[in-house]
């Protein structure tokens, strides 16, 4: 995203910093944090095995969905995209439905991975739903605040039931179909808490990386962040970063505002003197290194340890602002601003940045649903101390019209828990899987929560790594999580 800010992505996750390319005077505002934003908020990448063949077309269509699934009297509908793939399909085969999050929905992720495979060894039909708001799904005319009254959970699981009926109505020979539900991040809370709700339509579900435990302040987030750089990357690797955190926030405690913001490269709208800006510099700072930790794969964590312990640095600041400026020839910049940023986020249009990022859409269900918000609470991680969680209860008020303050927030987190559940969601046939270098296996649940919904945490492995095809790379823990759906999934539809 443009106009940078330092967020919570699940998802795809769910919050990251964000940033958004900005032309303005001759000067290229990037922020940096674009691309920590795409790593941590994105459709859950998803790898074919080193067997696969080339699979058959995905077809997208669109089915008619009630813009208010509660209220009878609203008549109003709306298109809502998905697509699908019966390549493989034997009528009387089952429906396997692979549920998009906050983002736009692509055709590979029913062409490849670990569901395309099993969909094909069980001759099963594919799909992939995408959430109300996202992607190009559009169920009202703008983003207005007033509009974003329908999009919420509860709506977004109703969509999945409508889609459920009438799949099994569509396709030659699934009107007894066992139907199996996919979801990776933000859609794997989703298909957990479907399975709650409407457990007569889905015989089970799979859980890749879900959280499910609603919560505004998210400190554990940047924990574990913290933990996985020093168990890949090394001890020395997470020490210099907290030396140049420390020494950077040092240096604004003194006033020397303009030493930093060269060091960093910061745009002209940035103005380190300024709480909101130095919060949102702070934390969009952690989030280059949560975007390759969260969707880490083999040398990633590495290689941005490379880059901060290189030997000709002396200086820790340096070596920390080198993250964020590799590349960079004048006159690009990295726009922090608060208000750049606010000013961004407020457009309300379908086909300006606020929405094409999904961050309009995915910020407001963070301030009415769930939190998530990855601050600085804790004295367990080496990102500091400036970027708490007033930072995100004043982005909610500024963006959303005054709607949201830190007790109302509290409040909705507090009611999402207590209609699914929280740590308990009272569920069966769901497996949950979490790999143990994601920061967000803290929201999720890390234990079986009963005999019939087994959970497992992957050593080594990162958010929905297990989302892929099985291949001779995987660990042995990794190979038998995957083995272990499939043996479920059969379990379930038998």
């Amino acid at each position: 995203m443009k106009a940078s800010l330092a967020l919570v992505c699940v998802a795809g996750c769910i919050l990251g910093a964000f940033g958004l390319p900005q032309q303005q005077d001759g000067v290229q505002r990037v922020l940096r944090s674009q691309t920590a934003w795409e790593r941590i908020h994105r459709e859950p990448p998803i790898r074919g095995g080193s067997s696969s063949r080339k699979a058959g077309p995905v077809t997208t269509k669109y089915i008619m969905q009630r813009l208010d699934h509660f209220d009878p009297q609203n008549v109003n509908l709306w298109s809502m995209r998905y697509m699908e793939n019966g390549e493989h399909y034997e009528e009387g085969g089952p429906l396997f439905i692979y549920v998009g999050g906050e983002w736009e929905i692509s055709a590979g992720s029913i062409s490849r991975g670990h569901v395309y495979d099993m969909a094909s060894e069980l001759k099963g039909y594919l799909f992939y739903t995408e959430h109300r708001y996202y992607g190009q799904s559009h169920p009202t005319v703008d983003l207005r605040t007033d509009k974003l009254k329908y999009l919420n959970i509860d709506q977004a699981l109703a969509d999945l039931a409508h889609f459920v009926v009438e799949m099994r109505k569509t396709i030659p020979g699934a009107e007894k179909s066992g139907v199996i539900m996919i979801g990776g991040s933000y859609s794997a809370t989703m298909v957990s808490w479907f399975r709650q709700k409407y457990p007569h339509l889905i015989n089970g579900a799979w859980a890749s990386s879900a959280p499910l435990f609603a919560k505004v302040e998210f400190t554990e987030y940047k924990e574990i962040v913290t933990e996985s750089i020093r168990l890949v990357g090394g001890q020395r690797c997470a020490e210099r970063i907290e030396r140049g955190v420390k020494q950077t926030e040092e240096l604004l405690d003194r006033g020397e505002y303009a030493s930093v913001a060269a060091e960093f490269k910061l745009c002209s709208d940035v103005d380190l003197s300024k709480p909101l800006d130095r919060m949102n510099f702070f934390s969009s700072l952690s989030d280059e290194f949560a975007g390759v930790v969260q969707y880490h794969s083999a040398g990633d964590i590495e290689g941005i340890c490379r880059v901060i312990e290189d030997a000709t640095i002396t200086d820790d600041m340096v070596a920390l602002a080198k993250v964020v400026t590799q590349g960079f020839t004048s006159p690009n910049c990295n726009s922090y601003g608060y208000a750049t940023m606010v000013d961004f986020y407020k457009n309300t249009a379908w086909d300006q940045g606020a929405a094409t990022s999904s961050m309009r859409q995915w910020l407001y269900q963070t301030c009415a649903e769930y939190g998530w918000y990855q601050i600085s609470g804790s004295s367990n991680q080496i990102f500091g101390s400036s970027f708490p969680v007033d930072l995100f209860v004043k982005l909610c008020g500024d963006l959303y019209d005054g709607m949201f303050d830190k007790t109302r927030m509290l409040n909705n987190a507090d009611r999402t828990n207590v209609i699914y559940g929280g740590w308990n969601p009272e569920v069966t046939n769901v497996f949950f899987t979490q790999g143990h270098l994601d920061p967000w296996r803290a929201m999720g649940i890390q234990q079986d929560l009963n005999a019939d919904s087994p959970a497992v945490v992957i050593p080594g492995a990162s958010h929905c790594a297990d989302l892929s095809s099985i291949s001779a790379l995987d660990s042995d823990e990794m190979r038998a999580a995957k083995e272990k759906i499939l043996e479920l999934v059969k379990k379930w539809l038998a």
